[in-house]
């Protein structure tokens, strides 16, 4: 087969690179002796060139050259467009990385290089890709450009847009399409690619850095908000990239099947550890080329993938490009394209996910998650996370957000915790003079103290800090404040950066109420306090303050309207904390916040659970520690059951190292905690649909096979009304059951999710079927033994209530009475109460 020809068209400016040599040795002190240096590079459409050469020699491409060594001179006369000031890396100091201080943009006019089309390139077998880059409406020669494009009849034109988008002749001439043979234009052959930033910078509304469910939401939301960018918003084609951090492939056009209309759903290519920013933040770089080294992974393979897969891998180009830097060669700034075109890639995958357009656009559901959509069932992940970890390769997929050891993974927590991290950010990395201020609210036990401290000093972690708490409802007077202030000014005097936490700032004394407000106003407003009459300045500092009296700032703020206004006026932010507990019948993420907490409580209470990263809990157990709703004070009684829990020097959490059920009662339900120890996870009102139709099943079975009056005169065999009490609760024992086996075959039974395209099973494989119906048969020798009931000593049914000749092993039982067992599991999905549905743990597809 032919191979493609890639084209390189459009803006190679040149830059002025100031960078230090590294003359020292490793006796030397970091920094000493820079002697500076200055040299000119060509980026844009050149730089895309120079990382193509690199793809590997058996991919099916040639790559046309932008520029011949005849031109090289050229770059001595071109203006330049910016100044780039690099710096040692300090850690690296003596590998010679460096990484990028300053960037100045100069007043610049860009040129438009238009190489040769290739004759050959289009007829038979030959085929071409086009990338463009394009320079808004700033070229000089922009009818070259137009004339280019014209011309150019390519398979594929890759045609990335800068500010102002949307405008200038060169778009103008393309945004109806690539041009064909017969003069018309085919816009499904148009890939426009643009930067987030930039539609902000024209009037799109996009939130940066929450969570990529807010992102995805105001994508869909906001793309089409201003009518200027009509074209760009619906053509076939549109890639926009959000830092290194997430893509998201947008297809305006809608697709015609012999089915009818099809409307693609956008797709988030994302990094579930990261948010927009936060890969450059944790690299510490932000070097020049990451937009080219996109574009360069995105044509390495485009003729042989599909256009989603190579979003992909031009997206790993993106972010190995920051992994590796920029670095001395030959004592010039240069890049490393053989790996940024195929290195290992060590750093954690990328994932995927179709927007839920129609349900943002409906306005369906306000509270949708990546989490569900990933994995389907909470409680399932729940326990994964507890026995593998939150960061093991095998729930990478997880989005989340980290700050020092605190570990977030609802979407609202997260959005709130990297709100409030942002305003953080911000104060931390500028000269002050006065404290911030953050308020925390929360339900009683939710960690308010820990998540508030952890995410000061992850933000602080290139700095000295100095950690205050001053818990009101131990003060008695307001003189007793004074000499916490004082060590706020200490620390700001000895080089610390104070992080103040102040609990119960909202309790009611005697005779006034929110006394404490009055007294910490001054300081938090002004950033002094006195002391004998004499004003005295607080300096920097991050005042968290922790209510006890309010689960919500929007309670706070209505309870106390009129009273707290002014200290209102002083918050930078606040953060509701949703704790290990579920917050209402909705949420359906509490096991999973909880299992983030319970992992961690674990492996300090005792080490030697975890062996490998894998922690070893009975299940029972770990259903009654994640599934019970709520414990009596939060995270304070899950940390007391697991102190009370007999684990010293243990390998395993066995039932019977949980602390007496009357003993539980001090911090749990007793009576609700051993429902789901004992595995009892339905409400009874499906438990019970579930436990008569199970009954039904059987009966409709065992009358198949034929039965003598005898037989059916039997107890067991009597219909559900009236059917005696022993047997009806052995029916609701494997609808308890049910959850259990589902997960076998990573399964799981929920309330519909028919609204996030979710597709249901109806029907299990024969294989399915085998492993359910051998596991339903072992539950019922159990339930049977447990009962004292007794192996009938000949093979004919017991003639007596409690003895049976099926108390035997699934492979000694005859193939007839195997498949009453296999009836019984393959009726789940039939005999389900509406609304109710069996799901696949996994994405859904869509």
């Amino acid at each position: 087969m032919a191979p493609t020809s890639v084209i390189l068209a459009g803006e190679a400016p040149v830059d002025i690179l100031i960078y230090p040599s590294n003359p020292w040795y490793p006796s030397d002190p970091p920094r000493s002796g820079y002697t500076l240096h200055t040299c000119r590079q060509r980026s844009g459409i050149y730089l895309v060139s120079r990382f193509l050469r690199w793809v590997p020699h058996d991919s099916n491409l040639k790559i046309h050259e932008l520029i011949s060594n005849d031109d090289a001179e050229k770059i001595f006369q071109e203006p330049v467009r910016s100044i780039l000031e690099f710096e040692m890396k300090e850690e690296h100091h003596h590998s010679e990385k460096l990484t990028l201080n300053r960037r100045r943009q100069l007043d610049y006019r860009s040129f438009c290089l238009c190489p040769p089309l290739p004759s050959n390139a289009g007829v038979d077998e030959n085929k071409y890709v086009v990338i463009f880059q394009d320079a808004g409406a700033s070229f000089s020669n922009s009818d070259d450009a137009v004339a280019f494009l014209t011309k150019a009849r390519p398979s594929t034109l890759i045609y990335n847009m800068t500010r102002p988008l949307a405008s200038g002749d060169s778009w103008e001439s393309i945004r109806k399409g690539v041009f064909t043979e017969n003069g018309g234009q085919d816009p499904t052959k148009l890939v426009v690619i643009v930067n987030a930033d930039d539609l902000r910078a024209e009037g799109i509304h996009l939130s940066h850095g929450l969570s990529w469910e807010k992102t995805c939401e105001d994508f869909v939301e906001q793309l089409g908000s201003v009518g200027r960018l009509v074209g760009l918003v619906t053509c076939a084609h549109l890639v926009v990239l959000f830092g290194c951090d997430g893509v998201i492939y947008h297809r305006g056009l809608i697709h015609k099947t012999n089915q009818g209309e099809h409307i693609h759903h956008p797709i988030l290519y994302y990094d579930t550890g990261c948010t927009e920013g936060e890969f450059l933040r944790q690299k510490k770089d932000d070097p020049p080329g990451i937009l080219e080294a996109f574009l360069a992974g995105l044509i390495s393979t485009i003729d042989s993938l599909a256009l989603e897969d190579c979003i992909e891998l031009g997206f790993l180009a993106a972010r190995r490009h920051v992994t590796s830097g920029v670095s001395l060669s030959s004592n010039e700034p240069d890049y490393n394209p053989s790996y940024i075109m195929g290195g290992y890639v060590y750093y954690k995958q990328t994932f995927r996910l179709r927007i839920p357009s129609d349900i943002i656009g409906s306005g369906a559901d306000h509270d949708w998650s990546i989490l569900d959509r990933t994995v389907g069932d909470p409680a399932q992940i729940a326990r994964d996370i507890v026995r593998s970890g939150i960061s093991s390769p095998g729930f990478i997929d997880i989005p989340r957000a980290q700050f020092g050891q605190l570990v977030l993974v609802d979407r609202h927590e997260i959005e709130s915790f990297r709100t409030v991290a942002n305003v953080l950010r911000d104060y931390i990395n500028f000269p002050q003079t006065k404290p911030i201020s953050i308020a925390f609210f929360g339900p009683r036990g939710s960690g308010r103290t820990y998540a508030a401290l952890e995410l000061g000093t992850a933000l602080l972690s290139d700095q000295k800090v100095s950690r205050l708490h001053l818990d009101l409802t131990q003060t008695m007077t307001p003189a007793d404040l004074i000499p916490i202030f004082h060590s706020i000014r200490d620390s700001n005097l000895e080089g610390l950066f104070p992080l103040v936490y102040i609990t119960g700032f909202d309790v009611n004394v005697p005779g006034s109420q929110i006394m404490w407000l009055s007294h910490l106003l001054g300081p938090i407003r002004n950033g002094s306090f006195v002391d004998n009459g004499t004003t005295r300045p607080l300096g920097r500092a991050i005042f968290f303050f922790g209510s006890l009296n309010y689960k919500t700032f929007q309670k706070f703020q209505t309870q106390t309207a009129g009273r707290c206004e002014e200290f209102l006026g002083c918050l930078q932010g606040y953060i509701n904390m949703l704790g290990p507990d579920c917050v209402g019948e909705q949420d359906r993420l509490y096991p999973v916040r909880r299992a983030v907490i319970l992992r961690r409580l674990l492996e300090v209470r005792e080490p030697k659970l975890s062996i490998s990263g894998q922690l070893s809990i009975d299940e029972s157990v770990l259903d009654g520690l994640l599934l019970i709703p709520s414990y009596r004070q939060g995270i304070r009684s899950l940390k007391s059951i697991i102190a009370m829990s007999r684990l010293d020097g243990r390998k395993s959490f066995e039932r019977a190292a949980l602390p007496p059920v009357d003993q539980l009662g001090l911090h749990v339900d007793q009576k609700l905690f051993m429902r789901y120890l004992n595995g009892q996870v339905l409400p009874d009102s499906i438990r019970e649909h579930l436990a008569e139709h199970i009954h039904a099943t059987y009966l409709i079975k065992r009358f198949s096979m034929g039965m003598t009056p005898e037989e059916r005169q039997r107890p067991a065999h009597q219909s559900w009304n009236h059917l005696p009490e022993e047997f009806r609760e052995s029916a609701r024992a494997h609808a308890d059951d049910v959850p259990r086996k589902l997960r076998l075959i990573y399964c799981f039974l929920a309330e519909s999710q028919d609204h996030m395209h979710r597709e249901p099973v109806t029907s299990f494989t024969p294989y399915e079927q085998d492993i359910l119906a051998e596991q339903e048969h072992n539950r019922w020798n159990a339930e049977r033994l447990q009962k004292q009931w007794s192996r009938s000593s000949d093979n004919s049914v017991g003639s007596t209530v409690r003895t049976s000749p099926f108390l035997v092993a699934w492979s000694d039982l005859a193939p007839e009475w195997q498949d009453v067992d296999r009836v019984l599991v393959a009726s789940y999905p039939r005999i389900l109460p509406n609304e109710w549905r069996i799901y696949r743990i996994g994405s859904i597809i869509s």
